[in-house]
C-alpha cells in the first residue's frame, strides 16, 4: 500500500447529525490491494475511490460500521414483500464501472430529490470530489450494479467484493420509483449474491442512529455493529 496523502479534516457540521461537529481522517492511496483495504474495513474504515477514510470526531461515536451475517439473516415481512414485488420487474447486471450520460443523469435526479426533501447538500461534480474520483478511479476492482425496469435505468450501485463478503459503497436510484423501495431491494440483492457465492457478510457502511438516510440499515436483522474497541457485537 502506498499513501500519497494523509489528512484530518477540521471540525465541520456533521452531514448525519447537523447539531454535531464531524472530523474525518482520510488517506489518499496511490496503491492498495483488496486485502489491505479489507483489513481497514474490519477496523471501521471506508472508501470512495482512492479516498480511504474513517470518522475521528472528538465528542461523538455515533458512526458505527454495520454488517449482516449472511447465514442467519432472515427478511422481515416488509422485506419479503419487496422481494416479491420487484423480482421479475427489476433486472440486475453486474459490470465494471463505466460512466455514461444515462448514469450521470440518474445520479443528478436522485441527488436533486434528496437535496430538496432531506436537506442534502448540493453536489458540484465540477470540483475535486468528482463522480469519477468517488466511484470510478479505484485502487482495486470495484463492481457496478446496474438495475433496469423494462430496459429503463432505475438504479446504480457500487460494490466491493472482498474475501469476507460484499461491501456496499454507494447506491442511487430513480426518484420517480421511490414506491418500489429500490434502496431496500439493492441490499436484498447484495445479500442474495453473497449467499450464492458463500460469502459470510454484507458490509453496509456506517449506521447512525437518528439519521433518516442511514437508519434503515438496522432493519436488516440480525446484524453486527463495530464497537469503538474494535469488536463486532451482534444486535437483534
Amino acid at each position: 500500500m502506498k499513501i500519497a496523502l494523509n489528512l484530518i479534516t477540521p471540525p465541520d457540521q456533521c452531514p448525519y447529525l447537523p447539531e454535531m461537529k464531524s472530523m474525518t481522517e482520510c488517506d489518499i492511496v496511490s496503491k492498495m490491494t483488496i486485502k489491505e483495504y479489507e483489513k481497514r474495513l474490519l477496523k471501521g474504515w471506508r472508501h470512495f475511490g482512492r479516498q480511504v477514510f474513517r470518522p475521528v470526531c472528538e465528542n461523538c461515536e455515533e458512526c458505527k460500521s454495520l454488517r449482516i451475517p449472511i447465514e442467519t439473516f432472515k427478511p422481515n415481512r416488509s422485506q419479503a414483500r419487496n422481494i416479491k414485488a420487484n423480482t421479475g420487474r427489476i433486472t440486475l447486471e453486474i459490470e465494471e464501472p463505466n460512466l455514461t450520460s444515462e448514469i450521470m443523469n440518474l445520479y443528478d435526479r436522485f441527488h436533486e430529490e434528496r437535496s430538496s426533501k432531506r436537506d442534502w447538500p448540493e453536489k458540484n461534480w465540477e470540483d475535486s470530489d468528482s463522480f469519477e474520483n468517488s466511484f470510478l478511479d479505484n485502487p482495486f476492482q470495484v463492481e457496478q450494479w446496474v438495475y433496469r425496469e423494462q430496459g429503463r435505468l432505475c438504479g446504480v450501485g457500487y460494490v466491493d467484493r472482498l474475501v469476507s463478503g460484499l461491501s456496499a459503497i454507494y447506491f442511487f436510484h430513480e426518484p420517480e420509483l421511490s414506491s418500489y423501495g429500490l434502496g431496500i431491494y439493492n441490499v436484498l440483492a447484495m445479500l442474495n449474491q453473497a449467499r450464492q457465492n458463500n460469502l459470510p457478510y454484507l458490509y453496509l457502511g456506517y449506521y447512525v442512529k437518528g439519521c433518516q438516510s442511514l437508519e434503515y440499515k438496522a432493519g436488516f436483522k440480525p446484524n453486527e455493529i463495530l464497537t469503538p474497541q474494535g469488536i463486532w457485537v451482534s444486535k437483534t
